[in-house]
């Protein structure tokens, strides 16, 4: 581990953030990271040089320079300067041990993983991969390392908020080779947990990804489950997920759900799936700790790098009965239309006003998201621009 300009400049600000006070870093050199002054740069050399602390008096001010020590190796020094030396000792012993504590954090971060075993680097590459191509080709590969893709699955991705800086906390003492074993052993305490929660669906597989977020390939059972058809039990898998992880991790846990599609392209679709209901659902679904991909399909236009077409497609999936019945789409485009007013919607529609509430209700019934109410309004206005501006897509399996 090396002090590089990067580093220095996450830890100074976080140090100063905590403490309250300026300090200044050296790399192991005596280099000056951040534009200390140049009168104290023969100071930290000196304490480089001498692995310990001191404290000397420049221009009518105390400066304590004291070593940072990083897996039994003096990497650098960091200094502060006070007007009294106790307060200037005080200052860089706090400074001190919040960079090592730091330090060990970044490396932590940056450098422990899941164990690269065959297994979950077959799962990385057929979700995000381009090395393997075809269906086929994914089952021959499942095969040899027991992973059976011949079965339906869905992506989920669970994330677990401070799971390095939970697990620093409790190992600050501990030697980096020790830590990385640990490590894997945390996460497959969590990953077999879970696993245990699902009886008898012993295809569920699950990968750590990095920064505190999981995999999992979700089987589905039922001949008959397609795309269209298997949002409640996706939804409900989620849930239950998202029950076993908040009695260990509470508050601390959230749960994105993706739609199953058929193939290896469809795998890969449900990923992204899962990874934009994770990211709109910690926007706009704040009190909820479980996102289907349709609970924010609506609101995929907040995302600047979702391709147009696939948020028309998304947005259909959600309007799509809604699509098939002329009438109820009039109803609702007019009832929007005319700022959710209902005495201005019936007099544009012909309609009798109790006859307008009837066919809101039914449009409640057939989509799940009640005309009526603001929030669910503002989601099928922005479901109906989709499909207006992209056209209605064809259905998907």
């Amino acid at each position: 581990m090396r002090l590089t300009k990067e580093i220095s400049e996450e830890l100074l600000t976080k140090i100063e953030r905590v403490i309250g006070r300026k300090a200044y870093l050296f790399d192991e050199n005596g280099i000056a990271m951040d534009g200390a002054p140049a009168k104290i740069d023969l100071l930290a050399l000196k304490v480089i040089q001498s692995t310990r602390e001191i404290t000397e008096k420049k221009e009518e001010k105390y400066f304590s320079c004291t070593p940072i020590v990083y897996e039994d190796k003096v990497i650098g020094a960091v200094c502060a300067g006070d007007d009294k030396k106790e307060d200037s000792l005080e200052f860089a012993g706090l400074a001190k041990g919040l960079a090592e504590v730091l330090l060990y954090e970044e490396f932590l971060v940056k450098n422990i993983h899941v164990a690269n075993d065959l297994r979950s680097d077959f799962i990385k590459e057929i979700l995000t991969g381009t090395k393997i191509q075809t269906t086929e080709e994914a089952v021959e590969q499942g095969d040899i390392i027991g992973v059976n893709l011949r079965f339906k699955y869905a992506v989920m991705i669970f994330k677990i908020d401070d799971l390095y800086q939970t697990y620093i906390e409790h190992n600050k003492k501990m030697r980096i080779e020790t830590a990385r074993a640990k490590f894997q052993e945390y996460l497959k305490g969590i990953e077999d947990n879970l696993l245990c929660s699902f009886e008898g669906e012993i295809q569920n597989c699950i990968v750590y990804i990095g920064d505190g977020k999981f995999v999992i390939l979700k089987e589905i059972k039922g001949d008959g489950t397609d795309t269209l058809n298997s949002f409640k039990t996706l939804k409900d898998s989620g849930k239950q997920i998202y029950a076993v992880l908040k009695k260990k991790f509470p508050d601390r846990v959230r749960v994105s759900v993706g739609q199953y599609y058929q193939g290896l392209s469809g795998l890969r679709k449900s990923y992204e799936d899962s990874n934009i209901a994770l990211r709109l659902g910690e926007k706009v679904l704040t009190e909820s700790g479980v996102y289907h991909i349709l609970d924010v399909a609506m609101f995929v236009g907040l995302l600047g790098d979702v391709a147009s077409t696939r948020k028309n497609e998304l947005s259909y999936q959600v309007l799509r009965k809604l699509y098939m019945d002329k009438d109820l789409l009039k109803t609702t485009s007019v009832f929007l239309e005319n700022g959710m007013n209902l005495t201005e919607a019936s007099k544009k529609l012909h309609l009798h006003r109790n006859t307008l509430i009837y066919r809101l209700h039914k449009v409640k019934e057939l989509i799940g998201l009640d005309p009526t109410r603001f929030y669910d309004a503002l989601q099928i206005k922005l479901g109906l621009m989709d499909t207006s501006e992209q056209g209605v897509p064809a259905e998907v399996n």
